[in-house]
């Protein structure tokens, strides 16, 4: 599964609150828990700026598929912007340069 990083930023004061009220819910109920992790999806972390409008969160899907699953009923519900960005572990950054620098040599 690829790793990505995501940050959400709410529109307005008013998406947010609505936002949170429904991410309390969730929250709980276990409910969240359990969409935080199904076959080709596992959210590894979420953190929480709110006096910025913000949240960033970490984690692993296996195609766009899952993504789509997880994040589009908030997008539509709420209006958040998304920007999601690949990222890879340390251990990975070590091997690909390695590897990068064994073929500059």
């Amino acid at each position: 599964m690829q790793m990505y990083l995501v940050a959400w930023i709410f529109p307005d004061i008013e998406s947010q609150l609505a936002a949170y009220k429904s991410f309390c819910e969730l929250w709980d109920s276990g409910e969240m828990t359990k969409a935080d992790k199904f076959p080709g999806f596992e959210m590894l972390f979420r953190v929480h700026a709110p006096g910025a409008g913000r949240v960033t969160l970490l984690f692993k899907a296996e195609s766009d598929a899952q993504i789509f699953e997880h994040f589009a009923p908030w997008r539509a519900q709420y209006g958040i912007e998304m920007d999601f960005t690949p990222v890879i572990g340390c251990q990975d950054v070590v091997n690909y340069h390695k590897k990068l620098f064994a073929r500059m040599t």
